[in-house]
């Protein structure tokens, strides 16, 4: 006994192809899932660059401040001498 409502024009195409479908599907599904990860990888990689750096310039604060009053100074460990700065202006 055959169906009552008549078939849907696609319904032959999608029995026919549904594993290569599925495929595509997955793939896509795929491909946005990735491209969010590497998004997100982004954003942290640089959120904590942005806090490497806010925390070497609180650490360093001093040494920063001494290089703005004596134009001679060491950050980080390095010596570092302002070349157009002259502490008598200061």
């Amino acid at each position: 006994m055959g169906s009552i409502l008549a078939a849907a024009p696609y319904e032959e195409f999608v029995r026919d192809n549904s594993p290569v479908l599925a495929v595509i599907f997955c793939l896509i599904l795929a491909l946005l899932v990735v491209r969010l990860v590497v998004k997100t990888m982004t954003r942290v990689v640089l959120l904590g660059t942005l806090l490497l750096l806010v925390l070497f310039v609180y650490v360093e604060r001093d040494n920063i401040q001494e290089c703005t009053q004596a134009c001679d100074c060491a950050i980080a460990g390095i010596d570092v001498e302002l070349p157009s700065c002259d502490p008598a202006n200061i």
